[in-house]
């Protein structure tokens, strides 16, 4: 039997404001695709094999990144990549970075947070 290839993670994003998260995606390099129907809508940010689901949230309060929280990680999403390239990239554009960069020949990591507190890091 062939083995059925999974793509993605895709991760969705509770925000608070639609139009100011899809802003904040965009500065970061991802593209920006309506999708749904009439009862259910949101938004793909979409940046190379990297898409995350923006659904705007109801209630303000309930928009709670998992780093926020006691015992959470520090990271909301964790994305691989070249760390020296996108750093520079991000640093370009003026994307605060809130953890490192810790740069080394073993393994790079920086991290960014959204304006929802979403923690974003990229790591390789």
């Amino acid at each position: 039997m062939e083995r059925v290839k999974i793509s993605g993670p895709t991760m969705v994003l509770l925000v608070r404001d639609i139009e100011k998260s899809i802003e904040y995606y965009k500065r970061l390099g991802f593209s920006y695709e309506l999708v749904g129907g009439p009862d259910v809508q949101h938004v793909h940010m979409n940046r190379d094999s990297v898409t995350f689901i923006l659904h705007p949230a109801k209630n303000p309060d309930d928009v709670k990144p998992f780093s926020s929280v006691d015992g959470g990680l520090y990271f909301d999403a964790f994305c691989y990549t070249d760390v020296r390239t996108l750093l520079e990239e991000f640093r370009t554009k003026g994307i605060d970075i809130v953890k490192g960069p810790d740069l080394n020949d073993f393994f790079s990591e920086f991290t960014i947070q959204d304006i929802d507190g979403y923690r974003i890091s990229f790591g390789g």
